[in-house]
This record gives structure tokens, sequence and C-alpha cells, in this order.
């Protein structure tokens, strides 16, 4: 397996048809498809499935597609490194990031794509979750710091951190129940909640949880911003249930309460996400690694308050 088959493969898969890869390659139909019937034999597996409409990627070819694309990039660094140049990538990485996960990341992963690829643009788009999911599913987003995903056809989840889910109490309402180290599910029944609306992601993780264990919330409000639910509650108007992450501030000024949700323990997972087709794109796919890198960073130096690094069984990696 050499260089130029590899090139004639990725060719092909990202034109979806021989006749189109030739003619973007120079050379004839017959002799690409000699060197793609070459290298699948060399492999011994079946890279493409051909019909009239073109060719798709069998599973083995998509396994193989971003594997060719980081061998022949890093060929092309290596010869660019030994003539003493630097490589350059024009484009643009679309992000989502929800409110509090983008305050955490968004300098870091800014700071640190400008320095490797300056002249490509990072764009960074804000939205609630379930927004983000949308927009992934629209091909608005090339990437999206997801909370609770459910399985989204034809997108890739790779769960990176998880985190503790707290009840969130103004100090007055705190000592009114005076709680222990921590609440069960079952507790919060008594409760008047001031909680996101469905579909967000955190509201469906609380309702599920809830409805596992045969508790009826007591749902007063419904606010999806952060920041006013965060002033609702200081205001007395009711307690809320989120991310310790999201209060740690308020917490450490006094201003609220937080108190582990237990028995069981109420847990929130954060992913990050792609479209598949994505893998097919260098530049992407090397943002999403940097932008795990940089949720592993923050999380180990104790600024994402409450999280911790998904296990190895739980994360994908990215191939």
């Amino acid at each position: 397996m050499d260089v130029r088959e590899l090139r004639y493969f990725l060719a092909v898969a990202r034109c979806g048809s021989f006749s189109r890869a030739a003619q973007q390659l120079n050379i004839t139909q017959p002799a690409l498809s000699r060197q793609l019937k070459k290298l699948e034999e060399e492999l011994g597996v079946t890279l493409f499935i051909r019909s009239h409409q073109g060719v798709e990627l069998t599973e083995s070819g998509a396994l193989l597609m971003p594997q060719a694309e980081s061998h022949i990039f890093q060929l092309q660094e290596t010869v660019t490194m030994l003539r003493g140049q630097r490589e350059q990538f024009i484009g643009q990485v679309l992000l989502g990031l929800a409110p509090t996960s983008g305050l955490l990341l968004a300098p870091r992963l800014l700071e640190r794509f400008r320095a490797r690829w300056p002249i490509a643009a990072l764009v960074l788009r804000e939205g609630i979750s379930s927004s983000l999911q949308e927009w992934l599913l629209d091909r608005r987003l090339d990437i999206a710091v997801l909370h609770n995903p459910p399985p989204l056809d034809g997108i890739m989840l790779w769960p990176v951190i998880t985190e503790r889910m707290v009840l969130v109490q103004s100090p007055s309402a705190a000592s009114t129940f005076k709680w222990g180290n921590s609440i069960t599910i079952s507790e919060l029944e008594r409760l008047p909640l001031v909680l996101p609306s469905l579909p967000h992601s955190n509201r469906r993780l609380i309702e599920q949880a809830a409805s596992q264990h045969g508790v009826s919330l007591n749902v007063l409000n419904e606010v999806d911003s952060v920041p006013l639910l965060r002033s609702l509650v200081k205001q007395g108007f009711g307690s809320t249930i989120m991310t310790y992450a999201g209060v740690a501030q308020d917490v450490e000024r006094g201003e609220l309460v937080a108190v582990p949700i237990d028995r069981p323990p109420l847990m929130s997972t954060v992913s990050i996400a792609m479209p598949r087709e994505a893998r097919s794109n260098w530049l992407v796919l090397e943002t999403a690694r940097m932008l795990r890198g940089v949720i592993a960073e923050v999380v180990k130096r104790g600024e994402w308050p409450g999280a911790r690094i998904a296990s190895e069984g739980d994360t994908v990696e990215f191939s």
C-alpha cells in the first residue's frame, strides 16, 4: 500500500464516483479502478459498494478513510517541516457550545486554534443542547459540545466528562428544609421546582430519573436561561436542579446552596458530537481532538467544578 493508492482511495470516497475522481486526478477511469482493486486485494477487504448511481464506502472503507487522511497529512507536514515552511489551512469550523461550557472552553480553544491555524476561522455558536442537536442534524454545525444527548441519526458521540447533578436552593430555603450532606431523588417530590422546559437536556435527564423512581415533580415554572434560573432561585421562586459547574461561583459567594443528589446519584454526561461525514474533513477532526484536549485540561486543573474525565471504557476514540 503506497501513498498514491491512498490518494486515489480518498478521491473516490469524496467524489462518490470513479469517473469524477478520475477526472479530478487526471487519469483514466480503468487505471483508477485497477489501483483501487489492487488496494482492496492488499488489504483483503472491500472498500466500496459500486452501483449505477456511484459508489458508497463499506464499513472497512469508512474505517480506512480517516486513517488515510491522517497518514497523508502527516507525510505532508513532514515534507513541509523539512523544507522549513509552515503548513497553512484556509477554511472554517462551526462549533456549538452551551452557555456554561462555552464560558469554560471558548477562550482557551480560540487561543490554541488561532496559534495553530492563523488563517482558518473558528466560528462559535451558543445554544442549549437541544438547539445544538438540531443544528448538527441540519449540518449548521461541524462540532458541538452536548449535555446528555440522546442517540442521533448520523451523529457520532464521544462522552468526555461526567458531572454530578445537585439540588440548588437559596440559603433561606436550604435552612428551612435542613438537608444533610445529600438528598435522594424521592425527596425532590417535596420541593417547588423551577426547571428548564422540555426538550432541554437537563429536564429530560431529571424527568427520566423521577419516572424511574416513581417521583412526581412539582414544577412551578419553566425557564431555559441559566442566568435567569439562578436569579429566580436566589429570589425564592423555588429550587432547581443542575450541574455544580453552573452554580459554583454563586455557592462560593454564599448566594446559593448546592446539595448533591444521591441514592442514586444523578449524573450528567458531556459529549463531543460530529456528523459522520465530518470524518473526511481534516480540520474539523483536528479541531475536535483539540477540543477534547482542552476539556481534559480544564477538568484536571479544577476549572470545571464537579466534573471528572469519562473512563476509557466510556470514551470512543476519534478515528
